[in-house]
C-alpha cells in the first residue's frame, strides 16, 4: 500500500468514526479504523522486506582469488624429503620468473581448476602445466611434448586426440585438459597412489610398473621415495608439493601471486562452417596473439568445419563476436572442404576442381604423388583465393 493509498484510508477511517459516533457506535467506528491502520503498516512492513530482499540480491558478489578456491581442494599427501625444501629454495631464487609463469596461467587455470574439481581430484593437479609447460600453450610439435599437459603422441593417441594437417588437439586447451586428467585418472586407479600416479604422468606408466615389480623382487617397499626413478622423475612430485607450500603461505617465501579471479576467461562458441582465422580476428575484434592464446591448436588459417568443432574467445568478446557475425554478409572463408569419392591422385582432384595444385598441397600437408583414399577431407582454394599464407603462425 502506497502513502497515498494508506492516507485515503485513514481519512475514510476518521468520516466513518464520526458518523458512527452519533449513531452510539464509537467503539466499534475506532476497532474499525485501528484494523485498518495496523493492516497498513503490516503491508508497508512487508513492502520494505522486499525491498531489502530485492536490494540484498543486487549486491555484487564477494571477490575470490583463484588461489583461495584452490587451496581448499589440496589434498595430496607431504612428503618427508629435503627435495620438497630445494624446490621451494630454487622457486624462491629465480626472482619474477616464478611470478611471470603463474601470470601466464591466467587465461586457462579457472577452467583447469573446475575440470580438476568435477572428478574429485586434489587440485594440486590443476598446478601441473606449471612443471609440463610453464603454461606455454603454444609449446611443442612433431614428436616433442606439446601442449599445457606436456603430451607426447604416444600419450595422444591412447587419448584419442587428433592430429592432423589442420590442428593438434595436444595443445587443444580444452581436449588436452580432458584428455591428461582421464590419463591421471586412469594412473590413479592402476596404482592407487596419487605420489605415484603423478610420477607415472612424468615418466610412463609401463617404466614406473618395471620400477614397482623391480622392488617387489627385491623386497623393498614400493612407495614413491624408495622407488628408483630418474632424477627428472624423482624430483616432479616435489617440485609440485613445493609449489603448493608457496601458494598456501606465499609471503613465508616473500612470494607475491598474481591476481586471479575465480571466474571464466573464455567460453566455447561452435563453429558450423568453415571459417578464415582473420576473420573471426575481425568478427571477435581481438588480435591474432589473442586467438592463438587460446585456440593454439589451429595450423592453419582456416578452421574446418568439422562435427562438434569449437573455437574460444575471452568471454568479454563472445556478445561482439555473435552480434558482429549475425551482420557479416561476406564469406567466411576463402577455402571449401571437400570430400574424396574414390582413390585419386592429389593431380587428379587438382584438374577435377580447377584448384592451384601447390596451394591445396601446401594447406593439407600432403607429399606429389600420394593416393588419396575415400573419405578424406580436403581443402581447395576457392575461385577467389589470393596468394595468402596457410600456417595460422607464419
Amino acid at each position: 500500500m502506497s502513502f497515498y493509498m494508506l492516507n485515503r484510508a485513514l481519512r475514510a477511517c476518521t468520516i466513518a468514526a464520526s458518523r458512527l459516533l452519533n449513531t452510539n457506535k464509537a467503539f466499534i467506528s475506532g476497532l474499525f479504523c485501528f484494523l485498518i491502520v495496523l493492516t497498513g503498516c503490516a503491508y508497508l512492513g512487508q513492502s520494505a522486506a522486499d525491498d531489502f530482499e530485492s536490494q540484498q540480491t543486487q549486491i555484487p558478489k564477494q571477490y575470490v582469488s583463484i588461489w583461495t578456491s584452490m587451496r581448499q581442494g589440496f589434498a595430496l599427501a607431504p612428503l618427508e624429503s629435503p627435495m620438497v625444501a630445494q624446490q621451494i629454495q630454487q622457486y624462491s631464487a629465480s626472482g619474477n620468473h616464478f611470478q611471470e609463469t603463474l601470470t601466464l596461467a591466467k587465461p586457462y587455470l579457472y577452467f583447469v581448476l573446475e575440470e580438476v574439481k568435477k572428478r574429485n581430484m586434489p587440485t594440486e593437479i590443476a598446478l601441473l602445466p606449471f612443471l609440463e609447460s610453464s603454461f606455454n600453450v603454444r609449446r611443442g610439435k612433431g614428436v616433442n611434448p606439446a601442449g599445457l599437459w606436456g603430451l607426447m603422441p604416444v600419450a595422444a593417441r591412447h587419448l584419442n586426440l587428433l592430429h592432423t594437417p589442420f590442428e593438434d588437439e595436444r595443445r587443444d586447451i580444452v581436449r588436452s585438459t580432458e584428455a591428461a586428467l582421464d590419463l591421471m585418472q586412469e594412473l590413479h586407479t592402476k596404482f592407487g597412489d596419487w605420489h605415484i600416479a603423478l610420477a607415472a604422468y612424468n615418466w610412463g606408466p609401463g617404466n614406473m610398473s618395471k620400477a614397482i615389480e623391480n622392488n617387489q623382487r627385491r623386497k623393498i617397499p614400493t612407495n614413491y621415495l624408495n622407488l628408483k626413478m630418474p632424477i627428472e622423475t624423482m624430483i616432479f612430485v616435489p617440485k609440485l608439493l613445493a609449489l603448493r607450500k608457496i601458494i598456501e603461505n606465499p609471503s613465508t617465501y616473500k612470494v607475491t601471486l598474481p591476481d586471479i579471479p575465480n571466474t571464466p576467461y573464455f567460453s566455447l562458441i561452435s563453429v558450423p562452417r568453415a571459417i578464415d582465422i582473420n576473420v573471426v580476428l575481425k568478427l571477435a575484434e581481438i588480435s591474432n596473439d589473442e586467438f592463438v592464446d587460446l585456440n593454439p591448436a589451429f595450423n592453419k588459417t582456416v578452421i574446418p568445419a568439422e562435427k562438434n568443432q569449437k573455437i574460444l574467445l575471452p568471454v568479454n568478446k563472445v556478445k561482439r563476436f555473435e552480434e558482429n557475425y549475425q551482420q557479416y554478409d561476406q564469406a567466411l572463408s576463402q577455402w571449401r572442404s571437400v570430400i574424396v569419392k574414390s582413390p585419386q591422385t592429389l593431380e587428379a582432384l587438382a584438374k577435377q576442381w580447377q584448384v592451384d595444385i601447390n596451394r591445396t598441397r601446401q594447406m593439407n600437408n600432403l607429399r606429389m604423388g600420394i593416393i588419396l583414399q575415400p573419405g578424406t577431407m580436403i581443402m581447395i582454394p576457392k575461385p577467389s583465393l589470393k596468394n595468402d599464407p596457410v600456417s595460422a603462425q607464419e
